[in-house]
């Protein structure tokens, strides 16, 4: 048998037996073995074996067989012999051979072997050696064991993380992961601005940024692909893996080493490995949260359609709404405006609405919104209002209320605070709003009708039936109140001489007086023909005059053609009988006796026992 055969057949059998004969043995033990039997074997004096540090990128001893002389390693000159391929490189120093054998085994770090020997060694057992090591370390797979853990621990990390329905846990376990599996390393997630950023973790909101270091980040973050930053100067290295779902990218993971330049490749596809998992778990709990928020959302629009379908009076539903929008959003202001189709008077603020819709703000405010495309059922959304000087809202929402095609009003939803609403909420109360415009129209049409009903249709005023009710309620539950019959002086001179058009017009200007002269709580009507009537309740009869003279003095100064007013007066207490006809009786005599004794006068008529 060939020398060349008997080396490979010891080197075999040596080998077998240090990787069969104790399985708990360590790696470095193992290889300390190595040494010790390729002494015997070859005429060594020394051996040093050196593994590739992929962390530093440099060889790095770890065994040697010398006790008093060693050979250093130099870096440069191993560096410098792998990159020539020299697979074996021998040096002759005086009476010393140096053999460096480069080893590249299939699996594990590569390594040299550093060998002094003062008796030659052919090139083809130098060979014989490089080869059978190769195979050695492949077959210890150094550090493979710790890869084993670490797929084990992604494969349980991946079964555990896409059954978390909390963000925060998800973001605890890949954190608490990373510092077991690499505590010499510092990790950071870098959240994106529509992912919660949970407190008492590390874990910041990107930045978007021409800066050097966030650059690196957000470019991880915008392509989707892992980044590595290699700072020489710092001699730390930076990875940057994307938080990767299917739908999008949620943050990016940074992994910062201040131990060495570089991350190997093996380590950061592993940690892009974790970042995904991440990213994917994240994704379901985000899907699984907006389903939760759209099946409350459909529930929140179900209840409130069905609320206002239920046949309830104009300012209930107004109420409601109003109660629904902030519970929503958490606006400070909320204003229902209706179009009326009047041509002083735009708009009505339905009752319900915030204060600040009937205040002078709020009038400029919805003037404003008037001219607004809104008005034509485009909405607004903004996060910074400024086209009014001074005013105290910056988030500003106006959503237009139509019904097939047609824009009957709006609602107006304001907070103090810049950009406060969300776009997920305007587009929810956008469709909530859509839903309840129906309602909204049936009521108002519904009160048009019932308004038509009672309401003369010339003058506005109430009808004399709708004031006769009136007034009998009150009289079931108040204290007291004053009646006040009108009649215009010398109608029918105004009828022969202008014509039936003008005396019309004559009696809206009248009755368009008397309603911006009496309070909120009085009830006008239109009694017949030119004789008009207010109630007014909780007065006294003698402040029931002064109603009547202050109406007549304004009636007579801006009608065109002027006219004047003959006023009858009377009132009702509680203490005393009395009756709604004998009410209205009394407060015409009271009108007849002014008619009687020249017009343009107010005359009152009080209860006989009250005299």
């Amino acid at each position: 048998m060939k020398s060349t055969e008997l080396l490979v057949d010891k080197l075999r059998s040596i080998y077998f037996n240090l990787v069969t004969m104790d399985p708990e043995q360590r790696d470095r033990d193992t290889l300390q073995s190595m040494a010790e039997h390729l002494k015997q074997v070859l005429p060594i004096s020394y051996i040093g074996l050196y593994l590739f540090n992929e962390w530093r990128r440099e060889y790095e001893m770890c065994i040697c067989t010398a006790h008093a002389q060693s050979i250093p390693c130099q870096e440069q000159n191993l560096a410098e012999d792998v990159m020539m391929d020299k697979r074996i490189y021998v040096k002759t120093l005086q009476d010393k051979h140096i053999s460096l054998l480069s080893i590249l085994p299939n699996r594990g770090p590569k390594a040299i072997i550093v060998i002094e020997h003062k008796l030659s060694i052919s090139m083809e057992e130098l060979n014989i050696v490089m080869e059978e090591t190769e195979k050695l370390i492949s077959i210890l797979q150094l550090k493979e064991q710790r890869w084993e853990r670490s797929r084990s621990y992604l494969s349980e990390l991946t079964s555990q993380l896409l059954s978390l329905t909390s963000r925060k846990k998800i973001l605890s376990e890949i954190l608490q992961g990373l510092k077991t599996l690499y505590p010499e390393l510092t990790h950071t997630l870098l959240l994106s601005q529509d992912t919660e950023v949970e407190s008492g973790l590390p874990v910041k909101t990107i930045e978007y940024s021409d800066d050097v270091t966030k650059r690196v980040s957000t470019l991880a973050f915008i392509s989707g692909e892992v980044q590595i930053e290699e700072q020489y100067k710092e001699t730390c290295c930076s990875l940057y893996a994307p938080l990767v779902g299917k739908q999008g990218v949620y943050g990016v993971l940074q992994v910062i080493s201040d131990k060495g330049r570089y991350i190997p490749k093996i380590e950061a596809d592993f940690i892009a490995q974790i970042a995904s998992t991440a990213g994917k778990a994240i994704e379901n709990v985000t899907l699984y949260e907006k389903s939760n928020l759209l099946v409350a959302d459909l529930k929140l629009i179900n209840d409130a359609t069905h609320k206002l379908n239920s046949n309830l009076e104009m300012k209930e539903i107004v109420r409601h709404m109003r109660d629904q929008v902030i519970d929503v959003c958490e606006a400070s202001e909320v204003g229902f405006i209706y179009y009326n189709g009047d041509q002083k008077k735009r708009y009505d603020v339905l009752t319900g609405s915030t204060a600040f819709f009937n205040s002078i703000a709020g009038e400029e405010f919805v003037e404003y919104i008037l001219d607004h495309p809104a008005c034509n059922g485009e909405p607004v959304f903004k996060g910074n209002f400024c086209a009014i000087d001074d005013f105290p809202y910056q988030s500003v929402m106006v959503i237009p209320m139509s019904h097939s095609g047609t824009v009957h009003g709006l609602i107006a939803i304001l907070h103090q605070t810049p950009y406060f609403f969300t776009f997920s909420t305007f587009k929810l109360l956008q469709s909530l709003i859509q839903h309840s415009a129906l309602a909204f129209t049936n009521t108002i049409l519904k009160d048009k009708l019932e308004r038509a009903v009672i309401t003369d249709f010339l003058t506005k005023l109430y009808s004399r039936n709708y004031l006769e009710e009136k007034i009998t309620d009150h009289m079931k539950t108040g204290q007291r109140g004053a009646l006040i019959l009108f009649d215009i002086d010398d109608f029918k001179t105004i009828n022969d001489t202008y014509g039936h058009h003008i005396g019309d017009e004559v009696l809206k200007q009248v009755s368009n007086l008397i309603i911006e002269l009496i309070s909120k709580t009085a009830v006008a009507a239109r009694w017949g023909g030119e004789e008009l009537a207010v109630y007014v309740p909780a007065v006294t009869i003698e402040k029931g005059v002064e109603i009547a003279s202050s109406i007549c003095k304004q009636v007579e100064k801006y009608t065109n053609p002027s006219v004047t007013l003959s006023c009858g007066v009377s009132s009702w207490k509680c203490k005393l009988s009395d009756t709604v006809s004998e009410l209205f009786i009394r407060a015409d005599k009271a009108l007849y006796e002014a008619k009687n004794i020249g017009k343009n006068c107010v005359v009152k008529q009080l209860n006989e026992d009250a005299k």
